[in-house]
């Protein structure tokens, strides 16, 4: 498993390495749930080391994080530390407003939505057109729930189609940006050393 939880009397901290699949999707909401509901945490700090992962997964873990997202009693600090991408560059930036984090020397990458088919899976047109419907669908959910995430920050007067033109040409051009283009874009809050 690519979590790792180390308890401080303040709060704890999952730190999550690997691939993002629904095995470790399951696994961090148990840990959070479990951090959460039974240890009383209100502040959990989530450290992420990640490639990037499965679209499904990314979609479940934002849903189960919205709470967590608006603060809603309790705060998830989010920080990249070396490698952010794809899926874990999405959960980086849906931390609550304000505890958003990266290291200078972060690499993260945002690109469009996509869905990984094990090994030698295959699909009929069918199943491909359905597959590329969801997958549309959830790249306008996840743009649409992360402006509007941002939108929330206090001082911050969001024109949304704007940003969404801007973040749409962010995810087209698949490239490595670094913690403070990431913080210029609103998608994470601050750099720390």
């Amino acid at each position: 498993m690519s979590i790792t939880t180390l308890l401080d009397v303040k709060r704890p901290s999952i730190r999550l390495t690997g691939p993002i699949d629904m095995p470790l999707c399951y696994a961090l909401i148990d840990e959070m749930k479990l951090l959460h509901d039974y240890y009383q945490y209100r502040i959990i700090e989530l450290e992420i080391d990640s490639p990037g992962g499965d679209g499904d997964a990314l979609h479940h873990l934002v849903q189960f994080l919205a709470p967590w997202s608006r603060g809603d009693g309790r705060i998830l600090k989010t920080k990249g530390l070396n490698e952010v991408c794809s899926a874990a560059a999405i959960l980086l930036s849906f931390g609550t407003l304000g505890h958003r984090t990266a290291l200078p020397h972060s690499r993260l990458l945002y690109h469009h939505v996509r869905r990984t088919f094990p090994n030698g899976a295959s699909q009929t047109v069918s199943e491909l057109r359905a597959t590329g419907n969801r997958l549309e669908t959830w790249e306008k959910a996840f743009l649409d729930q992360l402006i509007t995430h941002i939108g929330r920050l206090p001082g911050k007067d969001l024109n949304k189609d704007a940003y969404c033109k801007k973040l749409t040409r962010l995810l087209a051009q698949e490239r490595d940006i670094d913690a403070k283009e990431a913080c210029d874009l609103g998608l994470i809050d601050r750099v720390v050393p």
